[in-house]
Formats: C-alpha cells, structure tokens, sequence
C-alpha cells in the first residue's frame, strides 16, 4: 500500500516536472518568435534602406553620367572644366560612400538572415521538445490512471474482506 502510495507520489512529481518544462518551452518559443518578429522587422527596415541606397546610387551614377558627358562636350573655358571636375570628383566620392553602405547593408541582411536560421532551428527544436514532453506527460498520465484505477480496486478488495 505504501509502495503504491509512493509510486503514485512519484508519478505526480514526474507529472509536475514535465508540466514545469512544458511551460518553459512556452516561454522560450513566446521569447524565440517575439525575437524573431524584432529580426524581421530588421531585416525590412534594412531591406527598405537598401533599396532608397540602390535608388540613390543610381541617381548618382547618372548624374556622374550626366557630369561626364557635361564634361566631354564643354567646349568651355579653363575655369568652367575645373568646376565641373570637382563636381564629378564630388559626385565620384558621393557614389563611392553610397556603394559602400550599400555593401555594409547587404553584409548586415546577410548576418540577420543567418541569425534568423539559427533561431527557426531553435524554435524547431524547442517545438520538437515540447511534442516530447507532451507525448511523454500523456504516457505518464495514463500510467496514473492506471495506476489509481487498480489502487481503487485494491482499497474496494480490502473493504470488502
């Protein structure tokens, strides 16, 4: 009567224990989507900078474009060549530092794509525990009904001697 008294005991604690976990994965797949939620809104915002980057680069490109042809077919003087070279110089600069932010952006969408993997295979992972943990609190559920079913029957066979 005690052992089953303490096999039904033990049973709870394992059915605790496997409550407690079930609950923590919770928190961690709350924790890990609202982290993913923030990366996704990171890589659009990123995503947006790029692309006004892109367009801004381009822009640039032809007003170097625009510069340069300025600059073969001025026929003006010394002065005028010299202004218009500084601003193709200016614009080459400009186009320079914008080709390198792009760079920087497309670096930094790359890492936060990875980062971004790495925490879908953790919530994968976390899923897959928690699917675990629930299987196994169901296994030890019906191992206690069982269990008190035929702790009934006993105590029903003891009050009827």
């Amino acid at each position: 009567m005690d052992k089953l008294r303490e096999k039904i005991s033990h049973l709870r604690e394992e059915s605790n224990i496997a409550n407690e976990r079930a609950d923590s994965l919770d928190a961690t797949v709350k924790q890990l989507m609202d982290e993913r939620t923030e990366r996704e809104q990171d890589i659009i915002s990123l995503q947006n900078r790029i692309t006004r980057l892109e367009e801004e680069a381009e822009v640039r490109e032809k007003q170097l474009d625009d510069a340069k042809e300025i600059q073969k077919n001025s026929e003006a003087s010394l002065n005028e060549s010299d202004v218009i070279m500084k601003k193709v110089d200016t614009l080459q600069e400009k186009y320079d530092e914008i080709e390198i932010q792009l760079r920087e952006s497309q670096k930094e969408t790359h890492r936060l794509d990875l980062e971004n993997e790495k925490l879908n295979r953790v919530i994968t992972q976390n899923e897959k525990d928690r699917e675990d943990a629930d299987k196994r609190y169901d296994e030890l559920y019906e191992k206690y009904l069982k269990v008190k079913e035929d702790l009934d029957e006993t105590i029903k066979a003891l009050d009827d001697i």
